[in-house]
């Protein structure tokens, strides 16, 4: 199975946007996924340290479904930085171009693409005062 990034992007958001802060578990929608899929992207998600979990036993399936808890503070970092739709497109074009989709990778492109906005505008901004102060 292929990491679906996407998949990872809308179940951070998911479990940032259903967790109540008590530690209790966070029901995921599985959508048109596989629960499978669904349960090996959380997986993942636990072993990069994005998530906090428990292991339930599934009588279906050889291995523990895991049931999310709680977004660490990594998580939260990383969620944070694609949670912008525009970012997070720019952001998967990025990594398509370098051929890899790291973690890292798309938190740093990320990052960059939050760094440029936020220069152009304090760019757009720092014009806009010398303009007003220059009319005043």
């Amino acid at each position: 199975m292929k990491r679906d990034m996407d998949l990872v992007r809308d179940l951070l958001l998911q479990i940032e946007e259903f967790d109540q802060g008590f530690g209790g578990d966070v029901e995921i929608e599985v959508g048109d996924h596989e629960p499978q899929v669904i349960a090996e992207h959380l997986r993942l998600l636990l072993e990069a340290r994005l998530i906090e979990g428990d292991a339930v036993p599934d009588d279906q399936y050889a291995l523990d479904h895991i049931v999310p808890t709680r977004l660490t503070w990594s998580g939260h970092d990383f969620l944070d930085s694609v949670r912008d739709p525009e970012i997070w497109r720019k952001t998967k074009e990025g990594a398509l171009s370098a051929k890899g989709f790291t973690l890292d990778l798309l938190r740093d492109l990320a990052k960059g693409f939050i760094k440029n906005r936020l220069k152009s505008g304090l760019a757009s901004h720092s014009k806009a005062i010398l303009a007003h102060n220059r009319d005043s």
